[in-house]
């Protein structure tokens, strides 16, 4: 069984030969960029970089899967905000928000020309034509509560839940069809899956209520909508937002070491695949290989289904790491092999 069908048969509760492992967050390291001879920040800009950079992960690791493009700036870059390119181990970010009323916010019609999108779009394509039948391409889109949070200000659009609840909705609602549109894209040109980017949906920035009342309304409307499987990724303490996930219809949830794992099986299991939740600092980056090897079973034998880090992989993340997470897959996968017979 290769890469692409162990990936997505997991996804699809498929058989599989063995735990897929994956970065379905960006997993690009400085590591890479030196074997491959392509570097932050000159790949975000370029089809033919990302799509060469993007690979690598699979080139240089056993991870199963491609993930493309890098960093949660793509979409607010091509509505209008000024991005800050930053630096070969930091992440494209906006430079400040853009909005300060909702009706400021008009979606142009020819948002999939604008910007990095079109660089995105074409890397994929390219990445498609290369591994169609040999590696799963994961595309990434910001979900709307974080293209809101980046567009009017996290603190401006926390306050309006508590004031202006309405202006919250209104902004959500011509968001999430965008989200939509994007990822519908990503999809058409070649995408097997969709990782949609939640980082401001987090327990530590929000309360389960607010993710109940303000986010999950529209993740239910987004999920569904994509003609691919979703990965709907959120970092954190996140616990209590899970009894509202499960309602998304979200193919799988991806999480970190924050979420309770034993509640994540209780409530997911069955229902919306369980992914994570290696953590991506204390022992992804800072680890030795044998702490990352029995992170990586621990994760297993409590209930994971889709191996990962929990969030992005920190740039300086060691390779030597990495193939500690995937060779913990394989030897639990052989000592489990009753499951996958």
């Amino acid at each position: 069984m290769n890469a692409k069908e162990r990936f997505l048969n997991t996804l699809n509760r498929k058989p599989v030969d063995r735990p897929s492992v994956a970065a379905v967050a960006t997993g690009i390291t400085v590591g890479m960029m030196e074997k491959r001879g392509i570097f932050w920040p000159e790949a975000h800009k370029d089809p033919d970089l990302l799509a060469g950079l993007a690979e690598s992960i699979y080139l240089y690791t056993d991870i199963d899967n491609i993930k493309l493009p890098f960093d949660m700036a793509v979409e607010v870059e091509a509505l209008g905000a000024e991005i800050n390119y930053r630096t070969i181990d930091t992440l494209p970010t906006e430079v400040r928000h853009i909005y300060d009323h909702p009706d400021q916010l008009v979606i142009p019609k020819d948002f999939l020309d604008r910007g990095r999108v079109p660089v995105a779009l074409k890397a994929i394509s390219k990445l498609h034509k290369r591994y169609k039948d040999e590696a799963p391409i994961v595309a990434l889109t910001d979900e709307p509560f974080t293209i809101a949070a980046k567009l009017f200000g996290f603190n401006n659009f926390l306050m309006w839940i508590i004031t202006n609840p309405e202006w919250v909705h209104q902004i959500m609602a011509k968001l999430t069809p965008l989200a939509i549109k994007y990822a519908t894209a990503e999809v058409e040109a070649g995408a097997d899956a969709i990782i949609l980017g939640g980082a401001t949906c987090s327990r530590d920035l929000i309360s389960s209520e607010t993710y109940r009342d303000f986010i999950m309304p529209y993740h239910k409307q987004l999920c569904p909508a994509i003609p691919a499987p979703t990965i709907l990724h959120i970092c954190g303490k996140s616990t209590g937002h899970l009894p509202y996930i499960v309602q998304t219809g979200t193919t799988c949830y991806n999480f970190d070491e924050g979420v309770d794992i034993k509640e994540a099986v209780k409530i997911l299991k069955g229902k919306v695949l369980i992914s994570g939740y290696v953590p991506a600092v204390s022992v992804m980056l800072q680890g030795t290989p044998e702490e990352v090897y029995r992170s990586s079973i621990e994760c297993l034998d409590n209930g994971v289904e889709l191996l990962t880090p929990g969030c992005a992989l920190p740039a300086h993340t060691p390779l030597e790491n990495i193939a500690a997470m995937t060779q913990a897959a394989k030897d639990w996968g052989r000592e489990h092999a009753e499951i996958f017979s």
